[in-house]
């Protein structure tokens, strides 16, 4: 074929193009196999969706370069390690598409006594869209509502809602990390804590369900890995945390996120075999090695598996959005419901999760267990995040 020197200029610049975008997806996709809680590392963990697709492309761009003559040797290593890097991001997250095994089993028992519905949501501090949330309760008709990042501005325009959900727990604050927790079921001992740092509060409470049987609920929303919130000092007058931050304080590892999570797996685990839900904005995705860890420690299923990605982060981007905010449970549910709900002015979309306690539903469903030296992982990890408060 025939190339004008124009063409070979256009084909050359097409063939660096294509190797550096290869460099940065095998960087991409090799990164967040180091064992570090650096932000800028587990920010990779989140873009696997995206990676997959580039590296589409890529390969697409290396087919394309063949049409117009053999390929250079180090375009042939580079088109096959960046090959590597789609199926290893495939694999990861494979489990949250349709074609995978279903981790929870469906409840299709007619009895809804030992039923739990939740509504769980990330308001947004800044979102004013009282009326749509409320609206959203209304056709839903949660048992439980579960309120991230509340204010409380947020709790007194939510004023009223306690007619239908006497049983409360509210714990606003400034600082992005409130949280509020309405219930028509009957709640026992409910408390906020503070598990690792002072200013970002968890929820444990018992909750009967209408059979009187009694679950275990937390709520948790740590703090994710890279920017803290603006001005969060400011406001709060919260004291610095430790870590790794750039000159300005702004940045922060996953040492407090990864603590907490895990400090809630080890519990729930120590509770033995109780009914249990954690519930939440994880502030991490759900094929993340922190989050597969929480798993195993703590023995929760997650309904996603099997049965799709449900991305609830960001509602204000088509291509960037991730699985945040969750419910899983111990081997003692079975999954009626599970549905993303519509946007609603925050920058997550709500989640609306059915539960059926069912006690022979461990016949169905396979627990999570940890593998050898994941409970010395998940000690050092909880050492390191209170070694930083």
């Amino acid at each position: 074929m025939l190339i004008t020197p124009e063409g070979k200029v256009l084909l050359l610049l097409c063939r660096l193009a294509v190797g550096l975008l290869s460099l940065v997806l095998v960087f991409a996709t090799a990164v967040p196999l180091l064992h570090s809680n650096v932000w800028w590392i587990r920010v990779f963990d989140f873009p696997r969706i995206q990676i997959a697709v580039l590296i589409g492309l890529a390969l697409t761009g290396y087919a394309a370069l063949r049409l117009f003559g053999p390929l250079r040797a180090w375009e042939y290593v580079l088109a096959v390690v960046v090959g590597l890097g789609l199926i290893w991001q495939l694999y990861s997250i494979a489990p949250y598409t349709t074609l995978y095994p279903r981790q929870m089993a469906e409840s299709r028992a007619e009895d809804d006594s030992n039923r739990i519905s939740l509504l769980i949501f990330n308001v947004l501090a800044d979102n004013r869209e009282v009326k749509a949330l409320r609206n959203l309760i209304r056709d839903n008709d949660p048992d439980i509502i579960l309120l991230s990042e509340s204010t409380q501005w947020w709790l007194e325009q939510l004023g009223g809602l306690e007619d239908d959900y006497p049983h409360t727990l509210f714990q606003p604050q400034e600082n992005e990390y409130g949280m509020l927790l309405y219930s028509r079921l009957e709640l026992e001992n409910p408390e906020i804590r503070f598990l690792i740092e002072p200013e970002i509060p968890s929820i444990r409470t018992k909750v009967r369900l209408r059979s009187g049987t009694v679950v275990t609920l937390y709520g948790v929303h740590p703090r994710p890995p890279g920017l803290r919130p603006p001005d969060e000092e400011k406001d709060s007058g919260i004291k610095e945390v430790k870590g790794e931050e750039d000159e300005d304080g702004e940045r922060e590892d996953s040492d407090m996120r990864d603590a907490e999570l895990l400090s809630v797996a080890k519990e729930a685990k120590e509770l033995g075999d109780v009914p249990i839900i954690v519930a939440g904005d994880f502030n991490d995705v759900a094929w993340s090695r922190t989050t597969h860890l929480f798993q195993r420690i703590g023995g929760l299923l997650d309904p996603r598996v099997g049965r799709g990605l449900f991305n609830t982060f960001d509602t204000r981007s088509r291509l960037l959005r991730f699985p945040l905010d969750y419910v899983f449970a111990s081997r003692h549910f079975l999954l009626v419901e599970l549905r993303r709900l519509p946007d609603i002015g925050s920058d997550h979309f709500p989640i609306f999760v059915v539960l059926d306690y069912d006690p022979g539903a461990s016949v169905a469903n396979e627990e999570p267990q940890p593998d050898a030296g994941d409970e010395q992982e998940a000690d050092e990890a909880i050492d390191k995040g209170k070694s930083n408060e």
